[in-house]
């Protein structure tokens, strides 16, 4: 049917209805996965990754080091070096309210202790004065 429509057609017609068929053809093939295997995906990456295997307990105390500075309220980047395992880097904001309204800055490269991590995921950290290499 088609190829008797396409066929009335000069040949150059005729290529290009068939490229547009075949290239459309693909496209319903594609969006009928992407509709059908997304959710699937999201379910099976809920269900398996808990991401478990970076995240420090939250009664842990650990030495870590700022790797993007820390100024007031604003967040930062801690790099957790305190254990001998991999090394986490985690978002970060200072721990105490009083140094988060006095705009305490903690530049790149400070050592601090990460007090806690908090439920979305944010290293909460004071800086550490008594540090050993």
């Amino acid at each position: 049917m088609i190829q008797t429509y396409l066929a009335q057609f000069p040949t150059v017609i005729e290529f290009l209805g068939w490229l547009i068929l075949i290239i459309g053809g693909l496209l319903v093939v594609f969006l009928l996965f992407s509709v059908i295997l997304a959710p699937l995906m999201w379910f099976y990456n809920r269900i398996t990754d808990k991401n478990n295997s970076n995240v420090i307990s939250q009664s842990d105390f650990l030495i870590g080091e700022l790797t993007e500075k820390i100024a007031g309220p604003s967040m930062g980047e801690v790099m957790e070096i305190g254990s001998q395992t991999a090394r986490s880097v985690y978002p970060a904001r200072l721990y105490r309210e009083e140094d988060r309204n006095k705009n305490m800055v903690l530049p790149v490269g400070t050592k601090v202790i990460i007090v806690e991590v908090d439920q979305k995921g944010i290293a909460l950290v004071v800086e550490s004065k008594h540090f050993i290499e």
